[in-house]
């Protein structure tokens, strides 16, 4: 197959997407399909290189250059060009990211004349937390579904609970993320060493709550990973005498050193509070890592990870008593605390692996090409 792929951004950007994103392409290249990939860069110049696999296909990885951000929104002057040079090499199938406004609507506006194969957005999660776009980009993000011949989800609680895709539930499909769990088997030992945190230094991670909790725990220890807005705001609570030589803000680490850090971790907090946290892909590579996890019971794929009582705990979210609670038992049974690290690992290698992720969204294409008809659904 021929598979265009768009999303926001790429790695080496951090981020659920970016993650998925790259995994997918890796997955896709390996098998031996041709893969090309879309997204904005991280500079005003548009960049192109060749993608590759070992014995596997090829492609091509476009960055367009970002004059400026608007609510989160790269401005790429070349994304329609290089939208449209992609569209001429004839995809069997195009799988748009969403959330991806502008992305969104130039797919809408140039594939209609193009022999695009078929149209799918794998979609990531509804925009709740800017209000007012969320409700401006409803008549956009309602074409695209209208019009496109599949939905992928990570979870079934995205499908269910998303008011926008509710008419579309019936061809929606399921995939659940997936991760090379390899290069994240670090020695652990749950149980003992600092609670971990791991993700954007935004209100609805939670981590105000989780400092709260830790300051109920006398002796127990909190890292930090990532940045954000909140950082001077946490920094700032985190000096406070109940706090105080307890809590670590590390900032950005890339994946080498957060390995470094989760093999010294007693075990991963989740502590988010809104179904913005659609699933919390860094719960995959800290159960591979064989850590056991503390997350919050949202109606979203974050409980659909981790198992209460199986591979961790899960809490009410914005309780830090209860959240609390939980870490206290973690801290208090390394034994405990190692058979739900254990039993992640392997929950990781038969539900949660890359592998599987991508056979199934291989299938899933192979289906959606299979239908009679041909081409979008009216693009």
């Amino acid at each position: 197959m021929r598979i265009l792929q768009i999303g926001k951004y790429y790695p080496p950007a951090k981020g659920g997407m970016e993650t998925v994103l790259a995994a997918i392409t890796d997955g896709l290249l390996a098998r031996g399909d041709e893969v090309d990939v879309l997204v904005a860069g991280e500079a005003r110049r548009t960049t192109r290189r060749p993608l590759s696999a070992p014995g596997g296909g090829g492609g091509e990885l476009v960055r367009c250059g970002v004059t400026a951000t608007l609510a989160s929104q790269p401005l790429m002057p070349d994304l329609a060009a290089e939208l449209r040079r992609l569209l001429r090499r004839r995809p069997d199938v195009v799988t748009l990211h969403w959330p991806n406004p502008l992305a969104a609507a130039a797919l809408l506006t140039f594939a209609r004349g193009a022999d695009a194969g078929r149209l799918t957005v794998w979609y990531h999660a509804d925009i709740t937390r800017q209000r007012l776009g969320g409700l401006l980009l409803r008549p956009l993000v309602r074409r695209l579904l209208d019009r496109c011949d599949g939905v992928a989800v990570s979870s079934a609680s995205l499908r269910d609970q998303s008011p926008l895709l509710a008419p579309h539930a019936a061809r929606t499909a399921v995939i659940p993320f997936g991760i090379d769990p390899a290069p994240w088997r670090v020695g652990t030992h749950p149980g003992r060493g600092p609670l971990l945190f791991v993700g954007r230094l935004v209100y609805y991670k939670g981590i105000e709550v989780l400092l709260e909790a830790v300051a109920h725990l006398p002796g127990a220890q909190l890292d930090i990973v990532g940045d954000g807005p909140l950082r001077a705001r946490l920094a700032v609570r985190a000096a406070k005498p109940d706090l105080a030589g307890r809590v670590r803000l590390r900032g950005e680490l890339d994946d080498g050193a957060l390995r470094s850090v989760m093999s010294g971790a007693a075990g991963l907090v989740l502590p988010s509070l809104l179904r913005a946290e659609t699933f919390g892909l860094v719960q995959l590579e800290a159960m591979a890592a064989g850590l056991p996890v503390v997350a919050t019971r949202l109606p979203t794929g974050v409980a659909e990870v981790t198992v209460h009582g199986e591979t961790g705990w899960i809490v009410t979210p914005g309780d830090p008593a209860a959240l609390a609670a939980a870490l206290a038992e973690l801290l208090a049974d390394p034994v405990e605390a190692a058979r739900r690290g254990e039993a992640g690992r392997r929950r990781v290698d038969s539900r949660f692996h890359r592998d599987r992720m991508v056979a199934e969204l291989a299938d899933w294409y192979v289906r959606l090409m299979d239908r009679t008809g041909g081409g979008t659904r009216g693009l």
